[in-house]
């Protein structure tokens, strides 16, 4: 059979003519036409059952994630706690409080003279853990797969949390090993989650939705009500671990690999199978049997056609193209900033007064709710325009708090309170932007590689938030002085290099 494809301008509509051979070898004219429905325009076609599923499990996955990554906020009981400890060891069954018995408090480094020092070592490994992490399991991702990678790291993370759960059995050494471990799998998760989710939507704007909806911000308040329900090592990682493996089973059993993956690795065939596994999900596009085999994937799916290229592209490609250097410099500094700032401040909760948990959770709600601004903003303005904006708060806040702090005055507090937050959650629509264009910048070829330097970049920038709030012991202006500078590089390198919308390099989705 001899088959042609044609486009109709007008309608829209990809149509099938035929021409067959009989029996008795004459030529029998016979025409199928094939209406097929076009491409993706709406958020409405974008969202179908199986991408909100999607989106459900990469983002609720964060939950476990964040409770390992923002353990150190409360591994360390406060400084009043401490007193009433060492006046009766017996206080943390016998006097009411609203501290957390942490592993560190069950191995006797907790409120003693190098409690500082155990404090910074077990974020240190867990966030040079997430470093090496980012970079080796987004390399992984871009070579073996999407999916595979992704729910591998959740699965690991979710066995972490239940070696963590049993740690009293454990020497402190193989605690810091599982630390380190943890962080690792965390990382590659960071990278691999978003990847997979992205590539699973057709415009721009449904992409900016997902990362409007990350669930990191939500997993804060979660984390921080677990943390104050049970108020023990034991059940907070157990209830995590129990979570982790659900979540790990139905990804398995409901998610697929990503078609723009396959297709990209030359696995058009099995593209095609997940096309139309992720069509029959949705159940919006109905497709007649016989025209199957003439639609490849992205037809089916309603997607643009994506470009291909030969060039065989890796790590030193993100280096070594004029057109990638630029963006992979931005986008991993970007990370790197935010995150400085971010974890700068989660781990500064314990100063700020007011119940601790309480406060992870106010500001875990608050970035979920300002998260969301980069979407509605971004019906009367540019992504770029959402970022300078955003940044530039944060930085005019950083510069503020320096006085406030310095006059060390109690009726200060509640100000120097609520401009802490504004400048954790008002980083957050600027770190909606960083997952977004780390995302579109770069083809798929590479996409998850770049992923993983910009998340080894924010990475780096969470090994150094710790050390850097430390120095407040010798000086308690040097932390928000040193973020009023890095939030000024940021604005500056956004101001001058980030893409608006509408420019070619903006989205490179659709290049393979």
């Amino acid at each position: 059979m001899n088959c042609m494809l044609k486009m109709n301008a007008k309608e829209e509509n990809i149509r099938l003519d035929g021409n067959s051979v009989s029996s008795d070898g004459g030529e029998v004219e016979k025409q199928s036409t094939f209406k097929f429905a076009d491409i993706r325009r709406s958020l409405g076609e974008d969202y179908g059952l199986y991408e909100l599923r999607l989106l459900f499990l990469t983002q609720v996955g964060y939950v476990p994630v964040a409770a390992a990554m923002l353990l150190t906020t409360f591994i360390e009981p406060s400084t009043q706690w401490c007193e009433t400890l060492k006046k009766s060891e017996s206080a943390w069954t016998t006097v009411k409080h609203e501290e957390f018995y942490s592993i560190s408090v069950d191995h006797g480094f907790s409120c003693g003279a190098s409690s500082h020092e155990n404090k910074a070592l077990v974020s240190s490994l867990l966030m040079w853990g997430a470093l090496i992490g980012s970079f080796f399991c987004g390399f992984l991702s871009d070579k073996i797969g999407r999916k595979p990678v992704w729910l591998g790291c959740l699965m690991m993370v979710t066995i972490g949390h239940f070696a963590l759960a049993f740690s009293n059995h454990l020497p402190w050494f193989a605690v810091c090993t599982a630390f380190g471990t943890l962080g690792f799998f965390c990382g590659g998760y960071m990278v691999t989650n978003f990847v997979i989710l992205t590539e699973g939507f057709e415009l721009a704007k449904s992409r900016l939705l997902a990362v409007s909806f990350n669930g990191w911000s939500l997993s804060m308040t979660v984390n921080a009500l677990v943390a104050n329900y049970t108020q023990y090592y034991v059940p907070f990682h157990g209830v995590f671990a129990a979570f982790g493996v659900i979540l790990t089973v139905l990804g398995v059993t409901t998610c697929y690999e990503s078609c723009r993956w396959l297709s990209a690795n030359g696995r058009h065939r099995e593209a095609k199978k997940v096309a139309l596994q992720i069509v029959a999900v949705n159940d919006k596009r109905a497709i007649d049997e016989d025209d199957i085999e003439v639609l490849k994937w992205f037809e089916i799916l309603g997607f643009s056609e994506p470009t291909h290229t030969e060039e065989r592209r890796t790590w030193s490609t993100l280096f070594k193209s004029s057109r990638l250097l630029k963006p992979t410099v931005l986008m991993c500094y970007s990370f790197f900033a935010s995150s400085i700032v971010s974890f700068g401040f989660y781990f500064s909760l314990d100063v700020l007064p007011g119940n601790r948990f309480w406060n992870q959770g106010f500001m875990g709600v608050s970035k979920f709710a300002l998260g969301f601004t980069p979407f509605i903003l971004n019906n009367f303005t540019s992504k770029r325009i959402i970022a300078i904006f955003s940044v530039g708060v944060c930085w005019i806040c950083a510069l503020l708090i320096i006085p406030v702090q310095y006059s060390n005055n109690e009726k200060w507090h509640l100000v120097y309170i609520a401009l802490s937050l504004i400048i954790s959650a008002g980083i957050d629509p600027t770190w909606k932007i960083n997952h977004l264009y780390s995302a579109e910048l770069f083809p798929t070829s590479v996409r998850s590689m770049a992923r993983g330097v910009c998340n080894a970049g924010g990475r780096f920038g969470s090994v150094l938030a710790p050390m850097i709030v430390y120095l407040n012991t010798f000086n308690v202006l040097i932390s928000n002085a040193v973020f009023a500078v890095l939030l000024f590089i940021q604005l500056a390198m956004i101001m001058a290099f980030l893409p608006n919308d509408s420019d070619k390099d903006a989205d490179e989705m659709n290049d393979e």
